[in-house]
C-alpha cells in the first residue's frame, strides 16, 4: 500500500497554509524530503546552484546534533557536518530565496527559526485548516513524516525517479524502506526499463514546473520593477507561455481591471472580450486555479488563471496563455498557484509602502461589541478601560498583545483570560494603583490584525463598556465598505462608524523614524517592539530578555540576535544623522570665528 498524500490532497494542504513560512514548512517536507528537525536547521547558505544541470538547486541538509551517521565534513561553515544533499523544485527554491530576502535573513539564519515541536504543530494546524476548507480526502492528522512519504510517493510513483536517487535524497537507510511504494514490474515494463524504449519512443518529458521559474525570478529580483509588471514579463521569457497578464482589484473594491500585460496588449484583450468581468472571475471568487474558458478571450489556446492572494485578501488574478495546444499540467498549475500567492504578498507590501509615503489617507473608525472580540468581553465584565499599545506577530495566526488596563486588578484580568478561548499566557509587566500594563497571547486573529492584513495602519485601539474602537488609515481612495463586509465574517456586528479623507499629519511620524524605519527586518522590528512594550528597557526592568523571548516563542539567543541588530539600526540612524549635523555645526562655528 502506498502511503503519503495524493496530488490533490497535497495541493490543498499547501494552499491552506495561512503564512508564507507555513507553506515553506509543508513544502520542505513534502517536496525536499526533510525531517522535522532538519526543517529547523537549513539556512540560505545551504542552498546552491547545481553545476551539472541548468536551473537545478541543491540543498545541503545539516546533520542533527550527535548524528554519528552524518556524511563528510562540509566546507559550508567550517566543520559543520552535512548529512546529505537533496534537490529542491525550482518554485520552492525561488520561494526560499524570496522569503530570505523579505525577512532579511542572513546566510546563517534558519529559514524556519522555531522548535521541531512547533514545526509539527504548524503542519497539524495547516492540515486541520485544509480539511475544513476543501473537499479533498485529507486526514487532519498529517505529520512531517507523512509529508516525507508524500515526497517518496511523488518521486517513485508519479515521476519514476531512480529509487537509489530517492533513497539518498530523503536520507533513507536502504532501498528496502521504499519497497512499499514500488509495484512489481511485468515483462514488458522490465524490457522497456532495461532497453530504454520509453525514451526511444520519443514520449514528451514530464514538466517539472520550471516553466514558471522566470516568474519567481522576476518577483525575487532585488530592486525589480513593479511586481505586477515584472511577473508577466518574466513568464513569457520561456517558450511555454505566449501571453500573461495580471488583473487587479482596487483596495476593498469589487471591480477588476487589467493592470499589466506581456505578449499581448490591453486593446487586444478588450477586443477579445477579456474585460473586468472576464473568464478569470472563477479564480478570484473561489481562490483556486481555474482554466480560462472561452476561445475568444485566449485566442483559442489553453489558459489558466490563479488568484493573487495573501492572508485571505484577494488582490486579483494572474493569467497565462499557452504557446501551443498543450494545457497546463498539475505540476504547472501548482507552481502557478504558488506564484500567485507570492504576487499577492508583494502587492500587499506595495500597499503598505504606498500608505507610508502618501500625503493623504482615508481614516476609518470601526466599532464592535462582538463577544468574539476579547477586549470587548473583558472590558464589559470588569468594567475597565483597555488600551492596546501594540501587537507583535509571534507565529502564523498568533500575536502577543501589549495592553494598558485601567480600573481592574491584574488578578481579576487574569481570571477573565483563563476563562476565555483564544487568549492565554497572561503576563503582568507593571502593577499600578488603578490597573496594570500586561501582555497576553492572542490566537485566532483579531480585528486589529485583520485590518493590518488588508493594508491598513492602525493608529488607535481601545475597549470600554464592552465596545472595541479601532481607528485606522488606508491609502487614499480606498473603498472600505467591502473591507468592512469581510471583517463581519469574523466579528458579526462590526460597524463602520466613520470614514473621511484627511491630510497626513507632519507629526504622524518623527523624522528619526522616517529615516530608519526601512532598515529593520520584520523580525528585528518584532524583537524591538516586544522588548519596548514588555518593559525590557525600563529601570527596574519590567521583563528580562529571557521572559520577552519566551513570550515571543523564540530562544533567548535568537531574541538577542534580532534585538542587537535592531538596536544597531536604530543607533546608526541617530549617530549617522548626528555626525552630519556635528560637521555642519562645526563648519558654522568656524565661519563665525573667522569672521
Amino acid at each position: 500500500m502506498v502511503d503519503g498524500l495524493d496530488a490533490d490532497a497535497y495541493d490543498a494542504l499547501v494552499t491552506a497554509a495561512e503564512t508564507y513560512r507555513a507553506a515553506l514548512v509543508v513544502r520542505l517536507a513534502g517536496e525536499a524530503g526533510l525531517r522535522t528537525e532538519e526543517i529547523t536547521r537549513v539556512a540560505p547558505r545551504h542552498l546552491r546552484e547545481a553545476e551539472s544541470v541548468a536551473s537545478a538547486r541543491i540543498l545541503a541538509v545539516p546533520a542533527t546534533d550527535g548524528d554519528e551517521s552524518a556524511g563528510a565534513e562540509s566546507t559550508l561553515s567550517g566543520a559543520e557536518s552535512i548529512d546529505r544533499e537533496t534537490v529542491v523544485p525550482a518554485s520552492l527554491a525561488a520561494g526560499l530565496d524570496r522569503y530570505a530576502t523579505s525577512e532579511g535573513l542572513g546566510d546563517d539564519d534558519p529559514y524556519v527559526d522555531v522548535s521541531p515541536r512547533r514545526v509539527q504543530m504548524i503542519v497539524s494546524e495547516t492540515a486541520a485548516r485544509a480539511a475544513g476548507l476543501t473537499d479533498a480526502a485529507l486526514d487532519e492528522r498529517v505529520t512531517p513524516s507523512v509529508l516525507r512519504k508524500t515526497f517518496a510517493r511523488r518521486m517513485l510513483v508519479e515521476r519514476g525517479v531512480d529509487p537509489r536517487a530517492v533513497r539518498d535524497a530523503g536520507g533513507w537507510e536502504s532501498l528496502g524502506t521504499l519497497d512499499g511504494y514500488l509495484d512489481p514490474l511485468d515483462g514488458e515494463a522490465l524490457a522497456a526499463a532495461i532497453a530504454g524504449e520509453e525514451d526511444a519512443e520519443g514520449a514528451p518529458a514530464e514538466r517539472t514546473g520550471t516553466t514558471v521559474l522566470p516568474g519567481f525570478e522576476a518577483l525575487a529580483e532585488p530592486g525589480s520593477a513593479d511586481p505586477v509588471t515584472a511577473v508577466p514579463a518574466g513568464l513569457i521569457e520561456t517558450d511555454r507561455w505566449a501571453e500573461a497578464w495580471v488583473v487587479r482589484r482596487a483596495v476593498g473594491g469589487e471591480r477588476a481591471d487589467v493592470a499589466a500585460t506581456a505578449g499581448v496588449d490591453r486593446e487586444t484583450l478588450a477586443d477579445r472580450g477579456a474585460t473586468a468581468e472576464g473568464p478569470w472571475s472563477a479564480a478570484i471568487a473561489d481562490r483556486t486555479p481555474a482554466a480560462i474558458d472561452g476561445s475568444q478571450a485566449t485566442g483559442g489556446r489553453p489558459a489558466v488563471a490563479v488568484p493573487a492572494v495573501y492572508e485571505g485578501v484577494v488582490h486579483g488574478a494572474l493569467c497565462v496563455v499557452a504557446a501551443d495546444d498543450d494545457p497546463a499540467d498539475e505540476t504547472e498549475r501548482r507552481a502557478l498557484a504558488a506564484l500567485g500567492r507570492c504576487l499577492g504578498r508583494a502587492i500587499t507590501a506595495d500597499r503598505w509602502r504606498e500608505l507610508l509615503h502618501s500625503d493623504a489617507v482615508t481614516e476609518v473608525e470601526f466599532h464592535t461589541t462582538d463577544e468574539g472580540a476579547f477586549l470587548a468581553r473583558a472590558s464589559e465584565r470588569l468594567g475597565c478601560r483597555i488600551e492596546l499599545a501594540s501587537t507583535v506577530d509571534v507565529d502564523d495566526d498568533v500575536s502577543r498583545a501589549y495592553l494598558s488596563v485601567e480600573g481592574a486588578r491584574p488578578q481579576d484580568f487574569a481570571a477573565v483570560v483563563e476563562a476565555s478561548t483564544g487568549v492565554s499566557d497572561f503576563r503582568v509587566i507593571e502593577t499600578r494603583e488603578d490597573g496594570c500594563s500586561a501582555s497576553l497571547r492572542l490566537a485566532g486573529g483579531s480585528l486589529v490584525r485583520a485590518l493590518v492584513d488588508h493594508g491598513a495602519t492602525v493608529r488607535d485601539a481601545s475597549a470600554a463598556d464592552g465596545r472595541v474602537r479601532v481607528v485606522a488609515d488606508f491609502p487614499e481612495g480606498t473603498n472600505v465598505r467591502p473591507v468592512a463586509d469581510g471583517l463581519r465574517d469574523r466579528f458579526a456586528d462590526v460597524r463602520l462608524a466613520s470614514k473621511e479623507s484627511v491630510a497626513r499629519s507632519p507629526r504622524a511620524e518623527s523624522s528619526l523614524r522616517d529615516g530608519i524605519a526601512d532598515r529593520f527586518t520584520d523580525r528585528q522590528w518584532a524583537a524591538l517592539s516586544a522588548a519596548y512594550h514588555g518593559g525590557y528597557f525600563d529601570w527596574p526592568r519590567g521583563s528580562t530578555a529571557e521572559e520577552v523571548a519566551d513570550a515571543m516563542g523564540v530562544s533567548s539567543p535568537t531574541f538577542h540576535n534580532h534585538l542587537r541588530k535592531a538596536q544597531r539600526a536604530l543607533l546608526d540612524g541617530v549617530f549617522e544623522d548626528g555626525g552630519e549635523r556635528s560637521v555642519r555645526e562645526g563648519e558654522e562655528r568656524a565661519v563665525r570665528t573667522d569672521g
